[in-house]
């Protein structure tokens, strides 16, 4: 017969009837906070137009130019994103048709601790001044390093269970037997979002400041555990 290993039950199982095996199902929750590896930034190049082949043209003209002064930076990577263009009505009396096209870039740079080197913020606060949108910046982890800190949680988390499997069969005066079933989920939290910007007419700006935070990494773990009477 399966039982739940909760504190509030252990009575409970005490109490099962000679000769029958306890299964324990036991859930935990490992968490790693990891230090982001790479520094990371995502614009928005976005023009409103009464014509909307003039807005789409606007936009395409930015993110041409937006991706080669990126793609003249030294290990930046530089990606386009979604790209929209959506029918509005003005605020204004008669109400006017406009059209406003946008398309996101993203930019990726190897970094400690996912601190951005000048030459980072520099090319952000460029893109800017040519009037793209900072929709965020900060760190994340690179694939490498976000396989290696879900690997760490899942540890963490089949630590707490064998743990608790311990408490329970010491209770119960029986030993921990086989793992019968182990399920696990990883995932990662979404990395820090610590700026936000505003679109701006083209202009000089000075480079933006990033400080990002850890990144945590969580895995949930559920196990179905036997245990064996004691001889």
């Amino acid at each position: 017969m399966k039982r739940i290993a909760t504190l509030a039950v252990l009575l409970g199982m005490a109490a099962a009837p000679a000769g029958a095996q306890t299964v324990l199902t036991i859930g935990a929750n490992g968490q790693v906070n990891a230090a982001p590896d790479e520094a990371t930034a995502s614009l928005t190049a976005q023009m409103t137009s009464p014509d909307a082949a003039k807005a789409q043209a606007q936009v395409n003209a930015m993110m041409s130019k937006a991706l080669e002064e990126a793609r003249g930076v030294s290990g930046v990577v530089a990606t386009t994103g979604s790209y929209d263009t959506s029918q509005q009505s003005t605020d204004t009396q008669p109400p006017q048709t406009v059209y406003q096209a946008s398309q996101t870039l993203s930019l990726v740079l190897p970094a400690a601790d996912g601190i951005p080197p000048a030459r980072f913020t520099d090319l952000v606060g460029k893109l800017q001044g040519q009037g793209l949108l900072l929709n965020d910046l900060g760190g994340d982890l690179s694939a490498k390093a976000q396989q290696d800190a879900q690997q760490a949680a899942v540890l963490a988390a089949i630590s707490q269970i064998q743990a608790q499997a311990a408490a329970v069969a010491a209770q119960l005066h029986e030993s921990v037997g086989a793992v019968k079933t182990l399920n696990v989920n990883a995932q990662a939290a979404p990395g820090p979002r610590p700026f936000m910007g505003m679109a701006m007419k083209a202009m000089a700006v000075p480079p933006p400041v990033s400080a990002p935070g850890n990144i945590t990494v969580t895995a949930d773990v559920t196990a179905e555990v036997e245990l064996d009477a004691a001889h």
